[in-house]
């Protein structure tokens, strides 16, 4: 799959992610629900079709005690 299959919720969860630094800050689904305007339910849903649809470009990981969310 590719860039080209994600739906407009996947696009805008992929460019949040992209464009903000979850590498360096914790991710906190919360806020990141907050910050789209959608339920955490549908931001959990577009975080996991993201990592089947481009694993190539997106990673979740645990570091220091906090998920981390990265993007490209």
């Amino acid at each position: 799959m590719a860039m080209k299959d994600l739906t407009d919720l996947e696009m805008m969860v992929y460019h949040y992610i992209r464009d903000n630094d979850f590498g360096n800050h914790p991710w906190v689904t919360k806020d990141a629900a907050r910050d789209l305007g959608i339920p955490e339910e549908m931001l959990y849903q577009a975080l996991s079709e993201l990592t089947k649809k481009i694993r190539e470009n997106v990673w979740i990981y645990y570091e220091d005690g906090s998920l981390r969310v990265v993007a490209d």
